[in-house]
């Protein structure tokens, strides 16, 4: 790949970041509407919501207090992966901060660290990021989202990593919010970590 299509290819990134900031800003809202909807509402009542922003229109969800649709999990697993996988140093510090909203005060401080580092290696190595999600599987009645798609890296003007990555997500819902709970890249060959632990290691495969 020449030098000119390289930061071509990092030109459409930063736009399509871009553009994704318009449609979290659109789901943010989404979710402070869904916020008020249910205070109003009493206990265990199905609020069905069709997002104001056109990229998000096509998918309406439903949130209660216990639960949600997998639509809803799905559109806020998409808004989580990408404020945490794409971008560079200059965008680092706003994804921390939009992400940070969804994620459980039980373990914000430790991802906030973690994020915190790699943006300052981010802005060391003068890297740039982009997930480009190609499939969603949601967990048999758990709130687990895992995304597969594709991660590639550049360093400068040049692309040194283009692989296939999996993620899964956990949530919970709590009095009609969601929260993030877990974050990890997974196998494919267990993705949803179900298998027992084993007898004598204590590890999961």
């Amino acid at each position: 790949m020449n030098r000119q299509q390289q930061l071509k290819d990092i030109g459409v990134v930063m736009a399509e970041k871009r553009q994704w900031q318009y449609i979290a800003s659109g789901l943010l809202l989404a979710l402070l509407l869904l916020m008020v909807v249910l205070m109003g509402k009493s206990h265990d009542t199905k609020t069905i919501f069709v997002p104001p922003n056109a990229e998000l229109a096509q998918k309406p969800f439903w949130v209660a207090d216990s639960g949600a649709s997998p639509e809803y999990f799905q559109m806020t697993a998409d808004y989580v992966a990408q404020l945490a996988l794409t971008g560079d140093a200059k965008s680092a510090a706003y994804s921390i901060d939009r992400l940070m909203g969804v994620v459980h005060p039980s373990i914000r401080g430790v991802l906030k660290a973690e994020l915190d580092a790699a943006a300052l290696k981010m802005k060391a190595e003068n890297v740039t990021q982009a997930f480009y999600p190609v499939e969603y599987s949601m967990g048999d009645n758990r709130p687990v989202v895992v995304i597969k798609g594709t991660l590639k890296t550049w360093v400068g003007d040049k692309l040194t990593s283009n692989r296939d990555a999996l993620y899964r997500l956990t949530f919970s819902m709590e009095a009609g919010r969601i929260y993030l709970m877990e974050f990890v890249e997974t196998s494919p060959h267990d993705p949803f970590n179900t298998a027992p632990a084993n007898p004598t290691t204590g590890a999961t495969s």
